[in-house]
């Protein structure tokens, strides 16, 4: 009898090892032929779940994209809006092994969108989706005030100091360490909501 194959569980394990050949090689090393030497599988098998490295690194954001989700999901009542907003925000600073490695897959992923429209489609998308949630927990945090002009353009600051500190703690770690990427991030949280600019 044929043995029954797990296609779940196969795509699972290829996956990860996109995840493992990005961490280690970076783009540049992200091939058919380094996936399935990672998976401990047949190149045909890899191509047979993703025809190209184009649709490997969707697949790779596309799962960091779920673990981000999955982690806020699972995230206990907080006491404030502000302290939800601040844990949803962390959620994309490398502060661990795991979010380091998400961190690494989005820069990689981000550099292709330049020439890729289909990959920059998907980016945008993305990319607004975020920003839509960070402003209505803002705007959630910010109970008895009215709405400030321009929240939005402020989240997008937020947004843009996160993109800027994932990059810089995944490429010199030493001068980013998790504490100090905590500290940026409070800060910009009392730009938004309090218009406090000490550090």
């Amino acid at each position: 009898m044929p043995k029954q194959v797990d296609h779940a569980q196969r795509r699972s394990e290829i996956s990860a090892a996109v995840w493992q050949v990005v961490s280690e090689s970076g783009l540049e090393g992200l091939t058919l032929r380094a996936v399935a030497a990672a998976a401990g599988c047949t190149t045909g098998m890899v191509t047979h779940y993703f025809r190209d490295k184009k649709a490997l690194l969707t697949h790779a954001r596309a799962v960091m994209h779920r673990r981000m989700a999955d982690r806020i999901d699972a995230m206990p009542a907080r006491a404030t809006a502000r302290e939800r907003l601040y844990a949803v925000a962390e959620q994309a600073l490398p502060l661990d092994e795991e979010r380091r490695l998400e961190a690494v897959v989005w820069s990689n992923f981000l550099l292709t969108t330049r020439t890729d429209p289909e990959l920059l489609h998907e980016h945008t998308v993305s990319h607004a989706s975020w920003v839509r949630r960070l402003t209505g927990l803002a705007g959630a945090a910010l109970p008895g005030q009215p709405e400030p002009p321009g929240l939005e353009a402020r989240v997008r600051s937020l947004v843009a100091c996160l993109d800027g500190l994932a990059l810089n703690a995944v490429t010199d770690p030493e001068a980013y360490p998790p504490d100090l990427q905590r500290r940026v991030l409070e800060t910009q949280l009392d730009l938004i909501l309090e218009g406090n600019h000490s550090l």
